[in-house]
């Protein structure tokens, strides 16, 4: 089996390696303890100094004063706000009686107090300022107004004056004697407001009075230039007529719209010759004169047609010429009758047209009555309305009155009484037992936080500008150099046992077992494209774990069926020999220097058949010797042809040429670093010496990775282990060999 085709046969893993950013709360805590603790203390120590000098040099005592706001009582000759409240509300009471107090003017005239001035002052001694005073001679207006905090209480309608100081005593003296300065002035302005109040309502007043009384002159006046009571009572009987004439006015408006419903009925019937004709126009038709004298001939010659039918015979001349006369009398009846009805019918419309018209006067006449006779009731009831109106005014001028006349009197009432004004006191200001500055409580808590802030921004800013390489992203993101793989540190795998250089012998459950199996799997993705038949791998610094990289790439490549060479390369600390104790004291140098057979240099592992170790042997005076003589290249043939995998276990590339020299010989290298023990500069300038002698840089395994790094993956291979194998204990499970 060839190599190339030996490394294919592993599968490459799909784990994805991971991104470490900054490093978690945790992991700061448990690398820096010492640090935060000391920071912690310091802290406390700092707090505990500052509370002892400001309690020996600058103490300070509260004073505070507490005021109530009343409300102004509403005014009538000021406007009032949609909901009928005083415009100004306790919030704007507040604000203006805070600012009050704090004015220079009221802050003067405390200044000019016993409290200030006299403070301890005794029947036998002289004036003498108080140290509050003398501490601020430069400005003490200044310095009062600065020291003062005037503030509201939340959810009511007072506030607070306070102040500190160094004297208890001094203090609430100083704040009282502002207190008293405030209410004085403010009691001067309720007086002086009630005074203007009472002023100004009395004017008020008296002119209302004048308004009201000239109102009642002019009703007076009014009521007898329009005979009130008459209008009252002639409203009534307008009212009654106005009734019957808005009756007759409906009656004559049916009528006139029956009549020419009637008129149009009639019409079209005469139109039409489809009228029947009233029993008078039908008498009168009948009682016509023409109409009657034909009548009596037509009967005179009925009774001549008689006779002559029975002497001469119904077809005799005479007989023939009676009924033709006979005939004509008909006709000229009929012709007769028809002109006669015609006359009647238009007659009959005619009728009907003239009851239209009359029906139609009436109700004009009907409708201009009730014109008037409104005219005259809406004039009587627009001087009853502008009557009542004015005695309304007049009510509504008398209630106004009746209020001002009633807040003269309580403004008087108030004037005359010893009545409190808008601001009292609720409570003075009384010396403090306890210092309210310094407090030590508040000086250890503060001092141990800021410690602790310290002490972890520091911590942090060790590890943030650390520039060791530490995590996967440091190989990946910041060098971009091919990453191989990681490896936990030891302590952090729970399930590693024995000795870590064959961990994949004696703990193949563990997560470092599981880790060397990934850097199997991209070694062999590696060999896909280039074969790798010989492979050096060397750490970046003393103690980087190269050595137990290359024990278990070898175990677990012999474990894939492979024939591998594990060759000891490191003349200077040989490390093989402690896992291999087999390992003979003939080894590569002997081999080198002809001194030994390569058959006898060879140590066959008695746990895996397949792998084959050798030595490094007698150490060479100078590094160069192993790579530059003559047999070199004869014994790597003989190697190549013995061997599917060879692997050399370098020394450190920091410090000897040897393994640079190497580096150059075989088909690829794998560089091992040790987390947080080589800087990021020295990687570069290594792969950079690697890059001159044009040896193939396969990647870098990062050793002992910190645990916040790897804390996700310990979980991770954890839980797997657990899934494929739960019932079995992690030393039973069988070795993978994939």
């Amino acid at each position: 089996m060839s190599q190339t085709n030996a490394l294919a046969m592993t599968p490459l893993p799909a784990e994805d390696s991971p991104v470490s950013k900054a490093p978690p709360l945790w992991f700061i805590l448990k690398r820096h303890k010492w640090l935060i603790l000391a920071g912690t203390v310091v802290g406390c120590v700092l707090g505990t100094a500052l509370y002892v000098i400001y309690h020996r040099y600058d103490p300070l005592y509260k004073a505070q004063a507490v005021f109530i706001v009343r409300p102004q009582a509403p005014n009538p000759l000021q406007p009032r706000s949609a909901n009928g409240g005083p415009t100004a509300d306790i919030n704007t009471l507040l604000r203006d009686q805070i600012i009050l107090i704090t004015n220079p003017l009221i802050l003067q005239r405390a200044l000019q107090s016993d409290a200030f001035q006299h403070p301890n002052r005794q029947a036998n001694q002289a004036a003498a300022g108080s140290a509050w005073l003398a501490a601020h001679r430069a400005d003490p207006l200044d310095a009062l107004q600065n020291a003062l905090h005037a503030a509201p209480i939340r959810n009511s309608n007072e506030f607070r004056l306070t102040m500190y100081w160094h004297d208890p005593r001094q203090t609430a003296r100083i704040v009282n004697a502002v207190s008293t300065a405030y209410l004085q002035h403010v009691k001067n302005q309720w007086k002086a407001r009630l005074q203007r109040d009472a002023a100004a309502v009395s004017a008020a007043l008296n002119k209302q009075r004048t308004r009201v009384a000239a109102m009642q002159s002019a009703l007076e006046t009014y009521r007898a230039a329009h005979d009130i009571p008459g209008l009252i009572e002639q409203q009534t009987v307008l009212a009654g007529t106005l009734a019957t004439l808005n009756a007759m006015l409906i009656q004559a408006q049916i009528h006139a719209k029956e009549a020419a419903e009637n008129y149009q009925q009639i019409q079209k019937q005469v139109a039409t010759n489809t009228l029947t004709l009233s029993p008078a126009m039908q008498q009168s038709v009948d009682d016509d004169a023409a109409l009657s004298n034909l009548r009596m001939n037509l009967l005179s010659l009925q009774q001549e047609i008689s006779v002559s039918k029975a002497t001469l015979g119904v077809n005799h001349r005479a007989t023939i010429a009676l009924e033709l006369r006979a005939a004509s009398i008909r006709r000229q009846m009929a012709q007769r009758r028809q002109m006669l009805e015609a006359r009647a019918r238009r007659a009959m419309q005619e009728t009907a047209l003239a009851a239209v018209q009359a029906a139609d006067a009436l109700e004009a006449d009907t409708r201009h009555r009730c014109t008037q006779q409104q005219r005259l009731v809406h004039d009587v009831d627009t001087a009853l309305t502008e009557y009542q109106d004015r005695q309304a005014a007049i009510q509504n001028q008398q209630h106004i009155a009746t209020m001002l006349n009633d807040r003269a009197v309580m403004l008087e009432l108030r004037r005359a009484s010893t009545d409190r004004a808008q601001v009292s006191l609720a409570f003075p200001a009384v010396a403090a037992g306890v210092m309210s500055f310094p407090n030590l409580k508040h000086f250890l808590g503060i001092g141990t936080i800021l410690g602790l802030l310290a002490a972890l921004a520091l911590a942090y800013g060790l590890e943030l500008t650390n520039t060791r390489v530490r995590s996967p992203r440091d190989v990946s993101s910041l060098l971009r150099l091919p990453l191989l793989g990681f490896l936990p540190e030891h302590r952090d795998d729970p399930l590693l046992q024995g000795d870590p250089m064959i961990c994949l012998r004696t703990s193949p459950a563990s997560m470092t077992a599981e880790c060397f199996r990934q850097i199997r799997g991209r070694l062999a993705a590696a060999g896909r494209e280039r074969p790798l038949q010989t492979i050096l791998v060397a750490s970046f610094s003393s103690a980087g774990g190269a050595s137990t990289v290359a024990s278990n790439l070898a175990n677990g490549l012999a474990l894939s069926e492979l024939r591998v060479l594990l060759i000891d390369a490191n003349f200077y600390r040989p490390v093989l020999k402690t896992t291999y104790p087999n390992i003979g004291s003939v080894g590569l140098a002997d081999v080198l220097a002809e001194r030994a057979t390569l058959d006898e240099a060879l140590t066959p592992c008695p746990e895996l058949p397949t792998l084959f170790l050798l030595g490094c042997g007698t150490a060479s005076k100078t590094p160069q010797e192993i790579t530059a003589q003559r047999t070199f290249p004869d014994l790597m043939a003989q190697l190549r042809g013995r061997f599917d995998l060879i692997l050399f276990d370098g020394a450190p590339l920091t410090f000897v040429s040897d393994s640079i020299n190497l580096a150059a010989r075989v088909d690829g290298v794998i560089g091992v670093v040790r987390a947080n023990n080589v800087t990021r500069g020295m990687v570069n300038r290594i792969g950079e010496q690697l890059r001159q002698v044009r040896a193939n840089f396969i990647g870098i395994v990062l050793n002992a990775t910190q645990s916040w790094s790897a804390g996700y993956f310990r979980q991770h291979y954890q839980a797997f282990f657990d899934y494929s194998g739960a019932a079995v204990h992690p030393d039973q499970r069988q070795l993978p060999t994939s």
